[in-house]
């Protein structure tokens, strides 16, 4: 009696839908590999985290953990501070002297000093019926003058619009 001849597994329905499995998931690792090490990859990582982790790329070190990141800081942001420590975050577009609505500050001196090349402004009290300021440029430059003491100062929050009178701050800081 003749043996049946037999079918190799690959030609049988079974052994068909078992290869197509094995090549999509091959493939599919493969795209994962490829696109999770990639350039554009790295560089979405690194554009989505704060400067200090950008850095420690460059140089080779380490990433500061999770938990060293201060969860608030975020870039093009501006830190408000109240005399009484309260703090408020908006952002750096928006915010803007509210009287004139213009993004500078008016010194009683004709001066006029835009947001964009300020680091940070402190204000240093009232002896008189000015609001004293010490204006710290980008550069490293310390500016101070007085403004009046009715000026305002807005822009957004993520909680929504915010506007307060000068009077009651204490330091406003630019984060870039």
């Amino acid at each position: 009696m003749a043996e049946p001849e037999k079918q190799s597994f690959w030609t049988t329905l079974p052994g068909i839908l078992t290869g197509i499995a094995a090549l999509l998931t091959a493939v599919t690792g493969l795209m994962i590999a490829f696109y999770s090490h990639s350039p554009s990859a790295a560089k979405d990582a690194a554009g989505s985290g704060n400067e200090a982790a950008k850095s420690a790329q460059v140089e080779g070190a380490s990433p500061p953990s999770a938990a060293s990141v201060p969860q608030q800081t975020q870039k093009n942001t501006v830190l408000v501070t109240a005399k009484d420590g309260t703090e408020t975050r908006l952002s750096l577009k928006s915010f803007k002297d509210s009287y004139s609505g213009s993004e500078m500050i008016q010194l009683r001196s004709g001066q006029s000093i835009a947001f964009e090349k300020m680091k940070s402004i402190d204000f240093l009290g009232a002896p008189d019926s000015d609001e004293n300021i010490r204006v710290t440029l980008l550069d490293g430059r310390k500016i101070e003058g007085a403004i009046m003491p009715g000026e305002r100062i807005a822009g957004e929050s993520d909680l929504g619009p915010f506007s307060t009178a000068v009077t009651n701050l204490k330091q406003v800081v630019f984060e870039r």
